[in-house]
């Protein structure tokens, strides 16, 4: 089989979206004629760690680099187990020292807190390739670094290299809720142009976020795995149940759809809402205010093979696009996984994104803009169940078979230069 260089800083015990595309990847790329060999961070610092992921990693091959963490730094000073993928999203509760270390994190470390990875992570990937013929290396961000690294084997073994972006570098929503120096802005665009234009391919996860560039983007969408939802046995529930699964930033919050579901149960509590996963404590603190906690639950981060059955038991699904500039782009890896679960999905965003366009596609819900909330006591009390359609192209197995026609194409006529 022809050998792919795998350069993820999420790897399983990670948990959370972050780590499940590269992993899916790798899990079927034998199916295609591709190894991947992994070089992923020793002891890194994840947001939430999901053990389950491990099935999926027992035959593939892994190497770990050491890393200085400025996030572990942050979590050993303030005494914190792990930091939340929701910190870059400043909160009303943040002490001094939490301003602080955001400051610090968003002005003077470019491109980000896994920079400290850089050093060790080239070593190792320069043993890898000396010892495997590598013919093509391939780079999954954020975090940006990783592309650094990619950059950096790229250039000096002379392989073909493809930097995929998960999300946008520069024009990533965090960067739009927090004020950075310009010195700053100028080095971490400097770095994201270098990435760009010495890349022999590019991808990417929207069809927007592809356009925002000036150089060609593959568009691989996230998806999902079909193994992750076989022996599902659902638990039929008679009540009106809306679960959003996954991280809930300041940007997500929302409240004009909260305020629709409390007006709608004044006279009855009909619809009950659970949120399941890291949420932002500003929105915590005013579900509290606002006494909506009689029909809003909030529960911890679980397992994704627990997510996966939350899903296919619900009736509907929430999913919030960041209410931020440039959100047109931005396709979570869930969403995949709501329109195969079959529950419907309540989108709140721009109704004309990508996200809103992939679910019209699949008829798998319905789209509603922020602050629009027309329909939503109409579309609850439907009986009538929508059945998604023509989503068979978002598995896993096929996104697969799209990377790797870009690796065939990437190599085609390329030179291999092992030192």
């Amino acid at each position: 089989m022809k050998k792919v260089l795998i350069i993820t800083y999420y790897w399983p015990p990670s948990g959370g979206p972050g780590v499940q595309r590269v992993l899916k990847f790798c899990k079927y790329l034998r199916k295609f004629g591709w190894e991947p060999i992994v070089l992923t961070t020793k002891d890194g610092d994840f947001p939430v760690e999901d053990l389950s992921f491990y099935n999926d990693t027992k035959t593939i091959d892994v190497h770990f680099a050491n890393s200085l963490s400025f996030h572990k730094i942050y979590n050993w000073i303030t005494g914190n187990k792990t930091i939340p993928t929701y910190q870059l999203s400043s909160s009303s509760k943040d002490n001094k020292m939490v301003q602080l270390f955001r400051w610090i994190r968003n002005n003077l470390i470019v491109p980000d807190g896994r920079i400290g990875w850089y050093p060790n992570a080239v070593k190792v990937g320069s043993d890898l390739i000396k010892q495997n013929n590598i013919r093509v290396i391939f780079s999954s961000a954020p975090p940006y670094t990783v592309h650094l690294i990619g950059r950096t084997l790229s250039k000096k073994y002379k392989i073909p290299w493809i930097a995929d972006f998960r999300d946008p570098w520069t024009d990533r929503f965090y960067n739009y809720e927090n004020k950075r120096l310009w010195i700053t802005r100028m080095i971490d665009s400097h770095l994201e142009n270098k990435v760009i234009n010495d890349a022999t391919a590019l991808t990417t996860v929207s069809k927007t976020i592809s356009k925002s560039y000036k150089k060609l983007f593959h568009v691989i969408h996230n998806g999902y795995d079909e193994d992750d939802f076989t022996a599902i046995n659902k638990i039929k529930n008679n009540a009106v149940v809306i679960r959003y699964i996954g991280t809930m930033t300041k940007s997500q919050y929302p409240s004009i759809f909260f305020e629709s579901i409390n007006e709608l149960n004044l006279n009855k509590k009909k619809y009950q809402i659970e949120l399941i996963g890291n949420i932002h404590p500003d929105i915590k603190y005013d579900i509290e205010i606002k006494k909506y906690d009689n029909f809003i639950k909030i529960k911890p981060y679980i397992p994704h093979k627990e997510a996966i059955k939350e899903m296919c038991e619900s009736r509907f699904l929430l999913l919030v696009i960041p209410n931020t500039q440039k959100n047109m782009g931005i396709v979570t890896g869930k969403l995949f996984e709501y329109i195969r679960s079959g529950s419907k999905i309540l989108m709140i965003g721009p109704i004309d994104s990508d996200a809103a366009k992939i679910i019209h596609e699949t008829n798998s819900g319905y789209c509603f803009d922020y602050n629009d909330m027309s329909n939503l006591g109409t579309i609850l009390s439907n009986k009538k169940i929508l059945n998604s359609i023509d989503y068979s192209h978002y598995s896993r197995v096929s996104l697969t078979k799209e990377l790797v026609g870009i690796f065939n194409k990437t190599i085609k006529g390329s030179t291999n230069i092992n030192v």
